[in-house]
């Protein structure tokens, strides 16, 4: 390794970013093998998954003596559109994903109605609120609608435009249930299989793969050593002193020890350009001070001497001479 190499910013860099490379591939990883084991449950489910003939009781609807439940909501919301024709909500059919939805605005044009318990059977989706209850039956379903950024799912049939809007924790199992039920119910199961088969190979495809890891040659030049992060703060300090004065980081700065911690830098040449000294007459020591008022006839013109090394003579300085006081008579 060259010198350069050896510096030890650099080899603070580079370890810095190593172990930022590893926490990212170990968050990935983890976040993966989660899709995926819960990607291998729901293939279980589509390929033998029934339904379940209890609980019966404690539900929003009677079910009838075959019919199966295979999924209960116990906290779901119930939104209906505010229009006939609303754009930009999802269209019934097609892909499901079966992937989180966790944005929290509603889509515009929907509105919350009400707010109870759903429950997904082999015949239907029911919900029931505290005003109001609706029903879905599969035969009058056109299609499941469900957005991919809210936990929200259209069931648009022949009546009014309507859905139900579940915890974000939930929809991945509230939209597979919904979809295998639909398609259980039209004698279509092979469909939901394959496509959680699709989602799979999808899936095992975009597995994370470890970043190299980097030298500490390999610093860019734009990284900041630390060492001139305090020689910057020394001099951006002492600039800020010099032009404000001792009180320009605040009343106690002088004192606290945070302060004294901050190496300043003597910069008398700054301090002279930004805190010109202007030239002041003497003033005695016990001398009354009288009201200042210049007559046109004492005031005099002087010409400060020069050093010996100025370039360029100063301007004149117009001093006004001040009047003796004058001690009272006595009375």
């Amino acid at each position: 390794m060259t010198s350069l190499a050896c510096s030890p910013w650099r080899v603070a860099w580079a370890e810095r970013e190593n172990d930022r490379r590893q926490r990212a591939y170990r968050d990935a990883t983890d976040a993966w093998l989660r899709r995926k084991d819960h990607l291998d449950r729901l293939r279980i489910e589509a390929v033998g998954f029934l339904g379940c003939t209890q609980p019966r009781t404690g539900l929003p609807v009677d079910l009838d003596h075959d019919e199966l439940v295979f999924r209960v909501v116990p906290v779901a919301e119930l939104v209906e559109a505010e229009a006939r024709h609303v754009p930009g909500l999802p269209t019934p059919g097609g892909f499901c994903a079966f992937a989180e939805a966790s944005g929290e605005a509603l889509p515009a044009g929907l509105r919350i109605v009400d707010s109870g318990m759903a429950v997904v059977t082999s015949q239907r989706v029911a919900f029931a609120g505290r005003e109001r209850r609706r029903e879905w039956r599969y035969a009058d379903l056109v299609g499941a609608a469900h957005h991919p950024d809210v936990p929200v799912t259209l069931l648009p049939d022949h009546g009014r435009l309507s859905g139900l809007l579940v915890p974000a924790s939930a929809v991945v199992n509230v939209r597979f249930y919904l979809t295998l039920a639909v398609a259980v119910a039209g004698g279509d199961r092979a469909s939901v299989t394959a496509q959680v088969d699709a989602l799979l190979s999808a899936h095992q495809a975009a597995q994370p793969t470890p970043l190299p890891s980097v030298r500490p040659d390999e610093a860019p030049l734009t990284a900041v050593r630390p060492d001139r992060r305090v020689t910057a703060l020394a001099t951006v300090t002492a600039v800020v002193i010099a032009t404000l004065g001792p009180g320009a980081l605040g009343p106690d700065q002088g004192s606290s020890p945070s302060a004294q911690a901050i190496p300043v830098v003597d910069v008398p040449a700054v301090a002279q350009v930004l805190m010109p000294v202007r030239p002041v007459g003497p003033v005695l020591p016990g001398a009354p001070v009288a009201p200042v008022r210049p007559e046109p006839d004492v005031v005099e013109r002087a010409t400060p001497s020069l050093p010996s090394n100025a370039g360029t003579p100063a301007r004149p300085v117009v001093r006004a001479a001040r009047p003796a006081a004058v001690a009272p008579a006595p009375s």
